[in-house]
């Protein structure tokens, strides 16, 4: 992830746009050094918009905690523990449904 973000800012830098601008890789290298962050990053295009970080268990407070002080608002998702589930109201699942029962694995 440290790889992909040097090669964003080097992007950027080329570009003459600010992907990861140098306010959010103080942020980022921040959160990166806090108990229980995988990783933090820039999604999409980058820009001075969003930031993103995974966390284990309930080291989602510490960043909650650093990000605010910085007044940075975060929104935090959670893993569904039942994993993966297709809606059945969506018109989509039929399709994706029956794609996935056709695959034979070995």
């Amino acid at each position: 992830m440290l790889e992909i973000r040097y090669h964003m800012r080097l992007m950027g830098e080329a570009a003459g746009v600010p992907i990861e601008p140098e306010s959010q890789t103080k942020l980022l290298d921040a959160t990166l050094n806090l108990e229980g962050v995988l990783l933090a990053g820039v999604p999409g295009t980058g820009g001075f918009d969003a930031v993103f970080a995974v966390t284990l268990e309930d080291s989602s407070r510490n960043v909650t905690k650093t990000w605010s002080s910085l007044n940075v608002l975060t929104l935090l998702v959670k893993e569904d523990p039942c994993g993966v589930s297709l809606e059945s109201a969506d018109p989509r699942t039929n399709e994706i449904t029956s794609a996935v029962s056709s695959i034979h694995i070995e």
